[in-house]
C-alpha cells in the first residue's frame, strides 16, 4: 500500500518542477500571461546555459590535467546544481505567473526559514565542490558563473539583510578561490566581481519590484472589479426598490384620492334612488352633489397625477384643505366637529399632503364603517417640533386587528407617515368607537 502511494506524492512534485523548468503555455492563456512564461523559459534556459558553459569551459581549459572522474564530477555537480537551483526557483515562477482570476494572492517573499537557509548552504556548497574538482589551475569564469546565481536567488528569496549576507559569502568565496588557486591579484578580481554582483542584484530587484507593481495593480483590478459587481448588484437592487415605492405611492394616491371621492359620489346615488319616489327636489339636490364631488375629484387626481413627485396643495394652508375635507363629508351626511389646538406655523409639502390624505382617509372610514353620523377631527400644533391629526368617533368600532383584510387605506397611511419619520396610533374595540393619531414631525 506504502509503495503504491509513493509514485502517486511524487507526481506532483515532477509535475511542479517542470511546471517551473518549462511553463506550459495554453490557448487560454492571456497575451501578458504568455509573454511571462516565455520570459521563464528563456530565463531557466539561460541559467542552465551558463552553468554547462562554465563546466564545458572549465574542462576544456584543463583538459590534460584533468582525470575522467574529476570531469564526471564536475558534470555530475553541475546537473545536481543545475536541479537544485530549478527547483528553488519553484515558488518565484508561481509568483511571477500568479494572475487576478487564477486565485488569492500568493505571499512574496515567503517567510525566511530553515528551508532557505539550507537551500544557500547546499548551493554554494555545490558551487565550492565544482571548483575544488576543477583543480588548482581552473578557470576563473567558473567561480563568477556558479556564485552569480544564488546572489540572484536571494533578492527574491530573502529580506535585505540575507541579500547582504548572501553576496558577502558569495565574494569570501571568491576570494577563497583566489587564494587557493593562486591568482596573480584576488583584490581585482574581487573587484571585479563586486560589480558583476552589484548588476545582478539591481537588475534582479528592478525585475521583483516590476513584479510586485504588476500583482499590486492586478489584485486592486480584482477588487474594483469585485466593487462594481456589487455596486451593479445594489444599483439594480435600488432601482427595483424604487420601482416598488413608486408603485405603493400611486396605489396610496389612487386609493386617498379617487376612493375618497367615489364614496362619497356612492352615498349621494344612493341617497337620490332613495328619494326618487318621495321627494323629487332633494334627489336632484343629491344628484348635484354626486355630479360636484365627480368634478372635485377628477380635479384631484389630475392635480395628483400633475404634482405627483412634490405636491404642493396649491400652496393652500392645512387648515383650510382639511376644512374643505369636513365639508365634503358633511355634505355626503357626516357631521365633523373641526379643532385647530396650538399656533398654526408653516409646514413642508409633504408634511402637508400626508395630513391632507389622513384627513380623507380617516373620514372615510368613518362614513364607510363606524356606522354613526357624527365625527371629531383635531389639528394639533401643540407639541414642540411635532403636528398631530386625530379622528374620533362614537360608532360601531372594529376588532383589535389595526386594518380589515385586503384594505389599502391604513397600511397605505402608515406607509405615508413611516416616510417622514412619524407614528400612527389605532385605538378601538368593538361598540367603543374608533380613535386615529397621526404624529408626524413639523
Amino acid at each position: 500500500m506504502n509503495d503504491s502511494a509513493r509514485p502517486a506524492r511524487r507526481l506532483p512534485v515532477l509535475r511542479d518542477f517542470l511546471a517551473t523548468v518549462w511553463p506550459a503555455i495554453s490557448a487560454t492563456d492571456t497575451e501578458v500571461q504568455r509573454r511571462k512564461k516565455i520570459a521563464v523559459r528563456s530565463g531557466q534556459v539561460a541559467v542552465m546555459l551558463m552553468i554547462a558553459f562554465g563546466v564545458t569551459g572549465g574542462i576544456a581549459m584543463d583538459w590534460p590535467s584533468l582525470s575522467r572522474l574529476r570531469m564526471a564530477g564536475m558534470v555530475l555537480t553541475g546537473f545536481v546544481y543545475v536541479i537544485c537551483f530549478l527547483h528553488g526557483l519553484s515558488g518565484t515562477v508561481k509568483w511571477v505567473l500568479w494572475e487576478q482570476p487564477a486565485g488569492p494572492l500568493i505571499t512574496w517573499p515567503p517567510p525566511v526559514g530553515r528551508w532557505q537557509v539550507l537551500y544557500f548552504l547546499i548551493q554554494f556548497g555545490l558551487a565550492a565542490l565544482m571548483c575544488l574538482l576543477e583543480g588548482r589551475q581552473g578557470n576563473p569564469a567558473l567561480v563568477w558563473l556558479v556564485l552569480l546565481p544564488p546572489v540572484a536567488q536571494s533578492v527574491f528569496l530573502l529580506p535585505r539583510s540575507g541579500i547582504i549576507l548572501v553576496s558577502a559569502t558569495s565574494m569570501m568565496l571568491l576570494a577563497g578561490a583566489g587564494v587557493w588557486r593562486d591568482w596573480g591579484s584576488v583584490s581585482r578580481a574581487a573587484l571585479e566581481f563586486s560589480y558583476a554582483v552589484l548588476f545582478t542584484i539591481v537588475f534582479t530587484a528592478l525585475a521583483v519590484t516590476s513584479e510586485k507593481g504588476r500583482a499590486e495593480v492586478e489584485r486592486l483590478a480584482g477588487e474594483l472589479g469585485d466593487a462594481n459587481r456589487k455596486l451593479r448588484a445594489h444599483a439594480a437592487q435600488a432601482q427595483e426598490l424604487a420601482v416598488t415605492n413608486e408603485r405603493n405611492r400611486l396605489a396610496r394616491e389612487i386609493h386617498d384620492s379617487l376612493g375618497h371621492y367615489l364614496t362619497v359620489v356612492n352615498m349621494q346615488i344612493e341617497a337620490a334612488r332613495a328619494l326618487r319616489q318621495c321627494d323629487p327636489a332633494r334627489m336632484q339636490e343629491a344628484l348635484a352633489k354626486a355630479q360636484a364631488m365627480t368634478q372635485q375629484g377628477l380635479q384631484d387626481i389630475r392635480r395628483s397625477v400633475a404634482t405627483l413627485r412634490a405636491p404642493p396643495l396649491e400652496e393652500q394652508p392645512l387648515t383650510e384643505i382639511l376644512r374643505r375635507t369636513v365639508n365634503e363629508n358633511a355634505a355626503a351626511g357626516l357631521t365633523v366637529e373641526m379643532q385647530v389646538l396650538g399656533e398654526i406655523r408653516p409646514l413642508s409639502p409633504q408634511v402637508q399632503w400626508t395630513l391632507y390624505r389622513a384627513g380623507q382617509e380617516g373620514l372615510t372610514n368613518v362614513r364607510k364603517h363606524a356606522r354613526t353620523d357624527r365625527a371629531q377631527l383635531v389639528l394639533d400644533f401643540a407639541p414642540a417640533g411635532t403636528v398631530r391629526l386625530i379622528i374620533t368617533d362614537q360608532g360601531a368600532g372594529a376588532p383589535a386587528s389595526p386594518a380589515s383584510p385586503g384594505g389599502f387605506g391604513l397600511p397605505g397611511l402608515r406607509e405615508r407617515v413611516q416616510l417622514l419619520g412619524g407614528l400612527v396610533r389605532v385605538q378601538t374595540s368593538p361598540g367603543n368607537g374608533y380613535t386615529l393619531e397621526i404624529e408626524v414631525p413639523g
